[in-house]
């Protein structure tokens, strides 16, 4: 019988923690489009792509080759990554973007373009990221890595074990995170609560949206959404929290800051 209860248990269990996974990181294949009037250059990021999902074992993603600003708004497929040119005949890029946005607010567009004068128009849509042509491949990996991080955050929702107990946190609420090296476990502050884990900071940083959220030292993450204030050394966020700099990543923090600012314009 103590057996029979012990299956049980663990099938329920086991059962559980698989239906967590499925809701967490999902089932469905992500939809990547591709928008430039250069075919060289639509072949050369759907190689990199392919190539991002295979060394990294992957699930392979579908991926739409569209030549014009009149061919992508045609589509009825869903985006999730979306690498935007911005000068096109036709339609352009900006025009696209914002019509792309309204349409599909969860999409991660990434602009791709010679042309950095049109980023700050770009910016006025919440651009996830800037490549310039011709495209560098490390750089272009960085940024997919990104932004496959962002697509896996599911509306911004992270997994945090605490105290013997899993909560799902919504990464809107999160102010910051906080290592304490003494304890070896780090403190999630929410605008309402704290959590303690022991997940390492590197599991955390994985879960939560890249485009507002910034390592600003070893020990810290914060969500820009609720810095106060912030001199070279220490930031100052709500609910009386603060972070420290690295000295080495104050210019970063401020030039990310910076363009942060501006999507919120």
């Amino acid at each position: 019988m103590t057996l029979f209860v012990f299956k049980i248990t663990f099938i329920l269990i086991f059962s559980s923690v698989i239906i967590t996974i499925v809701l967490f990181y999902g089932d469905w294949i992500m939809n990547i489009f591709i928008c430039d009037d250069d075919n060289l250059i639509c072949e050369q990021i759907k190689t990199l792509c392919e190539s991002y999902y295979i060394e990294h074992k992957l699930k392979r993603p579908d991926i739409y080759i569209f030549h014009s600003g009149e061919d992508i708004l045609a589509s009825d497929i869903k985006p999730d990554i979306v690498y935007l040119d911005i000068q096109m005949s036709g339609i352009d890029g900006i025009a696209v973007g914002n019509s792309l946005v309204k349409s599909y607010p969860a999409a991660i567009i990434i602009i791709i373009t010679s042309f950095p004068e049109y980023l700050d128009e770009a910016m006025r849509f919440h651009v996830f990221r800037y490549i310039s042509k011709p495209v560098e491949s490390k750089r272009f990996m960085r940024n997919l890595e990104d932004a496959i991080s962002e697509f896996n955050s599911i509306g911004g929702r992270i997994i945090v074990k605490c105290k013997g107990k899993t909560y799902v946190l919504s990464a809107k609420d999160i102010i910051m995170v906080e290592v304490n090296p003494h304890c070896r476990n780090l403190t999630i502050h929410t605008v309402s609560d704290t959590y303690t884990t022991t997940q390492t900071l590197a599991s955390i940083k994985s879960m939560l949206p890249s485009g507002s959220f910034y390592q600003s030292h070893r020990c810290y993450i914060v969500n820009m959404n609720y810095i106060m204030s912030y001199n070279n050394s220490r930031i100052y966020m709500e609910n009386h929290l603060y972070a420290d700099i690295a000295l080495r990543k104050y210019n970063d923090f401020f030039n990310t800051y910076s363009a942060f600012l501006t999507t919120l314009r």
